[in-house]
């Protein structure tokens, strides 16, 4: 492989081309340390160049590229195979963390044009700074890149009203298998010219290519905000009530998150926030509401709405309008909290899973009487984007019990459980996380072979060698 090496240097020249093990451990160790494998070297590209010429290297010696961005992803897409024969070939990850050549807005045509490496935090901040707002928001937006968000097509807290990363992006460029830069950041809404290659490459997970540039979309950034706290009875009383508030503020409803009783209680456990207090217990509901008008006019439309919303719901207990930033930010932290005070309580089984929101409160019992009727003792922690259909449904040990035997013991049932319940209920067992490769042999199991041929077809024809993050995704 030393020649291999050599022709990265002669033929990318200022590339930063990093072997020490240390350097590579940490690139080859995905953000949950599930996965610790692998690599040639770390390569770290400054511009859409030295990508290409990385690629043609690759091709000619028939080395695998994981391309990474911050490496936040759950599911293992962003480091080397560990399993199956893609975990044999030899690899580079490709981290695209220095890819910062563009970062521009078109205020007229309310679009952004960046590279890839910056991180949302920084495109978040560069649209503020202009008055404007780049919707996308996710728990990790101060590590993960745009790249990142492009290939894993994230979601995040604003997806109800602004959609998932694919409906953010109007244009982007990559390069493909060959080395060749492939694409269009044109930014134009309106464009039947052929087929469009962006959505190929949204949520392909760096399997069909590296994408090094998008132009995504801005809107004008809110004047006010107003965020809310329910206590409801249930999931389906949660429901009921984004129903009722979506049929009078649909406009300025953009997030809507529930959080189980059990969610709430370990997250304050663990932190300092407290929640608007209920002594009836139940769950909960964090809703946020922006306008381009005042303060006053929202706040005043927000009250009115949740005071009819009392009356009519008896099932909706109690509601907290966040009276400052402050509360505001107490509110958030309740809901942003819950993995982090969840994983203090130790290991536990995660399901980022999806279906039509009416449906959630069917799969909720569904899952949770196949638990039980199974035998296995669980503290259900379940929140998420109820807004948009998307819960985190993770599953911890009872107190007391050592949650690495806990695992072992009961994973795989749990985890065909969650699945089959999701599917009976016409979801997804993926709706932000993505499949990478923990998910790879599931996802092949759960799809229709005409699909999954599909899949392949697609992988083979623009990736003929399988060089770009092999045993991701698609399995050859």
């Amino acid at each position: 492989m030393s020649e291999f090496l050599d022709q990265l240097c002669k033929r990318v020249p200022g590339l930063i081309l990093k072997t020490e093990g240390a350097d590579v451990a940490h690139a080859c160790t995905d953000w949950r340390k599930r996965y610790q494998t692998s690599a040639l070297a770390v390569l770290e590209p400054m511009n859409t160049s030295q990508v290409q010429a990385i690629v043609k290297v690759c091709d000619e010696f028939n080395i695998a590229i994981s391309t990474q961005g911050g490496n936040t992803g759950l599911v293992g897409g962003a480091v080397p195979a560990a399993a199956g024969e893609a975990a044999a070939r030899q690899h580079v990850v490709l981290k695209t963390g220095r890819l910062r050549e563009v970062l521009k807005l078109d205020e007229s045509n309310l679009t952004l044009t960046a590279s890839v490496g910056y991180t949302l935090f920084e495109i978040q901040e560069y649209a503020q700074a202009h008055g404007f707002l780049f919707p996308l928001s996710l728990a990790s937006e101060g590590t993960c890149t745009l790249g990142g968000n492009l290939a894993s097509n994230a979601g995040g807290v604003a997806v109800l009203r602004y959609g998932n990363t694919r409906e953010l992006c109007l244009g982007l460029e990559f390069v493909d298998a060959q080395g060749q830069l492939c694409g269009d950041l044109r930014g134009l809404r309106k464009n039947n010219t052929g087929y469009d290659l962006r959505h190929l490459l949204i949520g392909s997970e760096g399997t069909l290519g590296v994408v090094t540039t998008a132009c995504m979309k801005v809107v004008p950034a809110p004047k006010s905000r107003c965020v809310a706290w329910l206590n409801v009875d249930s999931i389906q009383a949660a429901v009921d009530a984004l129903t009722f508030v979506q049929g009078h503020l649909y406009g300025e409803l953009s997030s809507y998150e529930w959080m189980n009783a059990q969610a709430i209680d370990v997250v304050q456990t663990h932190f300092p926030a407290r929640a608007p207090a209920w002594p009836n217990g139940g769950d909960h509901v964090l809703a946020e509401f922006t306008s381009l008008g005042g303060e006053a006019e929202l706040r005043d439309s927000v009250t009115a709405t949740l005071e009819l919303l009392l009356e009519n719901q008896t099932s909706v207990r109690n509601i907290t309008i966040a009276q400052n930033g402050r509360e505001m930010d107490t509110f958030w932290a309740l809901r942003e909290n819950i993995s982090e005070a969840q994983a203090k309580e130790g290991l536990n089984v995660k399901h980022d899973v999806a279906c039509a929101v009416s449906q959630l409160p069917l799969f909720h019992d569904v899952a949770l009487n196949a638990i039980a009727e199974h035998g296995v003792d669980v503290n259900p922690i379940l929140f998420g984007h109820l807004g948009d259909g998307n819960l985190h449904f993770n599953l911890s040990a009872p107190k007391g019990t050592d949650s690495a035997s806990f695992l072992k013991q009961h994973q795989d049932l749990l985890n065909s459980l969650v699945h089959e319940a999701i599917l009976q209920c016409g979801g997804t067992v993926s709706a932000e996380h993505g499949i990478g490769q923990l998910k790879a042999e599931l996802l092949r199991d759960i799809t229709s072979a005409g699909n999954y041929r599909m899949f392949q077809a697609i992988k083979l024809a623009m990736d003929p060698k399988n060089l770009f993050n092999p045993g991701k995704l698609v399995l050859m």
